[in-house]
């Protein structure tokens, strides 16, 4: 009973992660979009490793020690495709780039990022059954709790009155789109600055109007 709360606020916690991943791809920080994945891979993890039956008390304090006990009590079982379960240990490696490194990440590495991490933690959800137990328990109380101001992504959440809907989870092909569009925009947005910047364009202060006609046109072609 003591491990269960904290069980659900790790599966709430790796929700919040995975959808902050989404946004961050499709606004262009690819760094964000690494780092808050492989949160969201971390606790689904932590979350597993309780299920699985490791106490709370015995949980792995250190990234490592989660990594290699998530393998032991998941995929040395049966329970986790180790391939799958690769994803954790390459993504933490290009966390710690991402986070502590002045190397960025580029678009294409954190899209596919974004989508492992998505069916990393869709899997873990489905096989220790955490959408039909430990989120559905915790929307079914009554009682309101801290943590119901925050709705996990795929998660049914009826009759639980909300101040502000949350958007729908975000699909892959849609973070890719919005991605691209974004990187397309601010490629435009700097060829914008260039030629507004041009010092041939400020010469003669006492003629805006011309200028900024100028200005208008050449943008518009």
């Amino acid at each position: 009973m003591t491990k269960q709360p904290f069980e659900q606020a790790l599966v709430r916690k790796s929700g919040r992660a995975l959808k902050v991943a989404g946004l961050a791809l499709n606004a262009g920080d690819f760094d964000s979009a690494v780092s808050r994945s492989y949160y969201a891979m971390f606790d689904i993890a932590r979350a597993a490793l309780l299920r699985a039956g490791v106490t709370e008390d015995n949980l792995p304090r250190t990234h490592d020690g989660v990594i290699e006990a998530f393998r032991k009590h998941t995929v040395q079982t049966g329970q986790i495709d180790r391939q799958l379960a690769t994803h954790l240990t390459r993504i933490e490696s290009l966390r710690i780039k991402a986070d502590y490194t002045g190397t960025e990440i580029e678009l294409a590495e954190a899209a596919d990022v974004v989508a492992k991490a998505e069916l990393f933690v869709q899997t873990v959800e489905r096989v220790f059954s955490f959408s039909q137990s430990s989120s559905a328990t915790e929307y079914q109380s009554p009682a309101p709790q801290d943590d119901d101001q925050v709705s996990e992504p795929g998660f049914a959440l009826p009759e639980v009155p909300r101040k502000a809907a949350m958007p729908d989870p975000i699909s892959l092909e849609e973070i890719r789109r919005q991605a691209r569009e974004n990187w397309l925009l601010l490629r435009q947005q700097k060829d914008r600055n260039v030629t507004v910047g041009d010092p041939s364009k400020d010469a003669g202060r006492g003629n805006k109007t011309d200028q900024s006609h100028a200005i208008d046109d050449h943008v518009g072609e």
